[in-house]
């Protein structure tokens, strides 16, 4: 078989289309990848924050239902001890994501559409959210601190603790509304 090999100008000219396809092929990606980011820095609280805000509620509902269930335990002679640090465990865990769950798009104002953002967070938790951080992740600490109690009533007394920090938290960064009048 008789081979012809290409000239010098046609494997330049073939050079030149492979880098120019892959040029382009890089900027494509390039591009698509730039659109992307866009859209990284309030993760799903761009598109999503009502469903963000319902999230954090949820888990604030399972923070609450998870203590409850300890104080009234506590009150009784003799506490299942071991299914309270349980319940004292799924709070620890539950509090250290919280926080996670306050992008800036979900604080209190009004969202790219004109609605009113609908959350009971302060805007104290975005005024400084370090100090917000911080009581958060000591709550988690306390919870956990509570699962290695070696006594119910070393538990109790990290029971109590949680709660005062629940209910500072909550006079600082939630916004409760009295109930309306009959």
């Amino acid at each position: 078989m008789l081979r012809i090999s290409p000239s010098p100008k046609r494997r330049v000219a073939g050079g030149l289309a492979v880098v120019a396809l892959t040029t382009l092929a890089v900027m494509v990606a390039a591009s698509t990848k730039l659109r992307s980011e866009d859209r990284v820095p309030g993760l799903t609280g761009i598109d999503r924050s009502d469903d963000v805000i319902a999230a954090r509620q949820l888990v604030m509902d399972g923070i609450e239902s998870e203590m409850m269930v300890i104080e009234l335990a506590l009150e009784g002679n003799a506490p299942q001890i071991d299914d309270l640090k349980a319940r004292a465990d799924r709070i620890s865990t539950l509090l250290t994501a919280f926080p996670h769950l306050f992008p800036p798009q979900t604080k209190p104002g009004v969202a790219a559409d004109g609605s009113p953002i609908n959350t009971t967070a302060t805007l104290a938790i975005w005024q400084d959210f370090d100090a917000f951080y911080g009581i958060a992740k000591g709550a988690a600490t306390t919870a956990y601190d509570a699962t290695q109690a070696g006594t119910a009533d070393k538990f109790r007394e990290q029971a109590k603790k949680l709660r005062g920090a629940c209910d500072g938290c909550h006079a600082v960064y939630m916004k409760v509304e009295p109930p309306s009048p009959p």
